[in-house]
């Protein structure tokens, strides 16, 4: 019987890439003729679950097989206002649900080798009143990858972010540095050195701009690669 492997994708911040790396990990698996499935749980600013400016929507209009799927399935819990979670659902009078969510994430690993499941926020962001986002990847058994900026600030905000995962006994697959301008620029390589060094962890390497995110650059595609190795 194979196991489903469970990829949390996880930021050291709000915006900083991680639908991107979703998608780049859709493509890497499928590209290796696994069937990977994306699952956004708390998806805010959120219309519907099939909002066409929704990360579920752009992830699988770039997913090769996937571009006239419904993205609906793959948003499990959707609210309107762009705020940390606990917020927006209280904002529209509910309560997120986390053992709901956790079981319709558990009913998508019988038919898929892989789940990649793309956290809202940074770690500590509110889920509910009781549980952040990094109580619930625990909850969820997925091992995460951690998309960083490039910049400067950045060696602060991925070693606190590995220091959080660690705390919790979560030991990250590797870290990724995204929307760069190019790997050789020297404060990006002091960057990804000192966050190698201190936190352990594997540095897969930068991904710069993508023009086409249908056909992602060959710089791209190597870092991810290189990314999701430990899962195959």
């Amino acid at each position: 019987m194979t196991v489903c492997k469970k990829i949390a994708v996880i930021g050291t911040d709000t915006d900083v890439g991680k639908t991107v790396l979703s998608l780049l990990i859709m493509q890497a698996l499928m590209g290796k003729g696994k069937t990977p499935f994306y699952i956004k749980p708390f998806q805010t600013g959120c219309l519907s679950p099939s909002d066409p400016r929704g990360d579920a929507s752009f992830v699988y209009r770039h997913t090769p097989g996937l571009e006239h799927h419904d993205p609906s399935p793959s948003v499990l819990n959707c609210h309107e206002n762009p705020k940390a979670p606990w917020f927006a659902a209280r904002d529209m009078g509910e309560t997120i649900d986390i053992d709901t969510t956790l079981a319709r994430i558990r009913e998508k690993e019988a038919n898929h080798s892989h789940l990649v499941i793309e956290a809202a926020g940074g770690l500590l962001v509110p889920v509910t009143g009781e549980v952040t986002m990094v109580d619930f990847l625990k909850e969820s058994r997925a091992r995460p990858v951690i998309a960083a900026r490039p910049g400067l600030g950045t060696i602060n905000h991925t070693l606190m972010t590995v220091e959080c995962l660690k705390a919790r006994g979560i030991t990250p697959a590797g870290i990724v540095f995204m929307d760069a301008h190019g790997d050789d620029d020297p404060l990006i390589q002091e960057n990804m050195a000192a966050v190698a060094r201190f936190s352990g962890v594997p540095v897969a390497g930068v991904v710069g701009e993508i023009m086409d995110f249908n056909r992602p650059h060959p710089g791209a595609v190597k870092v991810v690669e290189q990314l999701v190795k430990p899962f195959l």
